[in-house]
């Protein structure tokens, strides 16, 4: 009987180690992955192709994080940036999906509504959003259009009815408020970037600038809030601000449905706001290490101190959910997309 059990006992641990190398086995790739994704990436250095001008919002926000998120990818690659501006963020966007490496050495950031040029079909668009892999999104921002203190305009119905010259570099939410809502507001096109609006706005040459996130005009110029040199009028987001409290909400404005499903879609593409994506095609166990190094940026003390200090607020969400969002907007029903279409015109 003790030598049967004692028997027993032998197989049972035998059984038990055999076990333990099957589960060894298992998990040997994931540190063997890791050590690839390191010896990969060590020594090299990340190209984070930026779809704005130098000093705009979207420019800040991808120097703060391509100065933090290194120490987090496995073999510290170095970051550098490269400003690609043009066609509100397609050029940067296009060069990421057709031209650059797809080996994890290439990373962009560019304008959230690059998704929905591809909704419409702009032939101008060539790539398709949800084949990208998204990284991450390191704030949703809450969109506005704002007049100049010499303009006299306080408040939205002044705005909606006087004939305002507004800098945009895409006619969106002029072209919203003008065909949905009745505004008289005129789109003067013609600049590179949000920062050529701005100067424009001191130069007296517009009157306002639609589509600039509250973001960024925190993290470029809070001394025009301080000194009450811009006016907010209206904000595009699902809920108020609550330093802009007094600040109507676009949805204000809507009455019918049709009006509310533009509002939708347009406010969707604000939980893009400052993405960072890699092009298709890059091996996984990279893309999963760039959302990984993407996430621990996020609550890297070091970082919020410096975005702090820039007055650059941080709500990340995750490269698995943005990823979720975008497959979400190119499966928008066509009825809605043309009503949207329709709403905004070509040039979003």
């Amino acid at each position: 009987m003790s030598v049967q059990g004692g028997m027993t006992y032998t197989r049972s641990v035998g059984a038990i180690l055999r076990l333990l190398l099957v589960a060894g086995s298992f998990w040997a790739p994931s540190s063997a992955y890791a050590d690839e994704v390191a010896d990969f990436y060590r020594g090299k250095r990340i190209t984070l192709y930026v779809g704005s001008s130098p000093g705009d919002a979207t420019d800040l926000y991808g120097r703060v994080v391509g100065g933090f998120m290194s120490k987090h990818i496995p073999g510290n690659p170095l970051i550098v940036l490269q400003n690609m501006p043009g066609a509100n963020g397609l050029v940067s966007a296009n060069y990421l999906y057709n031209v650059a490496l797809k080996d994890g050495t290439t990373l962009g950031t560019f304008s959230r509504y690059a998704v929905n040029e591809t909704l419409w079909k702009n032939k101008a668009a060539l790539f398709q959003p949800e084949k990208f892999n998204w990284i991450g999104n390191v704030h949703t921002d809450v969109s506005t259009c704002v007049v100049w203190h010499t303009t006299g305009v306080a408040g939205l119905s002044d705005f909606m009815t006087r004939d305002l010259k507004i800098g945009v570099t895409s006619e969106s939410h002029v072209n919203i408020l003008n065909r949905v809502f009745s505004a008289k507001l005129r789109a003067i096109k013609g600049y590179k970037g949000g920062a050529e609006i701005v100067l424009a706005m001191e130069r007296g040459e517009v009157d306002g600038r639609c589509n600039w996130s509250w973001s960024a005009i925190m993290a470029t110029r809070p001394d025009w809030v301080r000194d009450k040199k811009i006016n907010a009028i209206i904000q595009f987001a699902h809920k108020k601000l609550p330093e802009l409290s007094d600040v109507p909400l676009i949805s204000e404005l809507a009455t019918t449905d049709r009006q509310r499903e533009i509002i939708d879609l347009i406010l969707m593409s604000q939980e893009l706001s400052h993405v960072i994506v890699a092009p298709p095609d890059v091996p996984t166990e990279r893309i999963a290490a760039l959302r990984l190094a993407f996430d621990k940026t996020m609550s890297d003390p070091e970082f919020m101190a410096a975005a702090a200090s820039r007055d650059i607020p941080v709500g990340p969400t995750s490269g698995s959910e943005v990823q979720k969002l975008v497959t979400q907007m190119v499966g928008t029903p066509p009825d809605v997309v043309q009503t949207f279409y329709e709403a905004v015109g070509s040039e979003f």
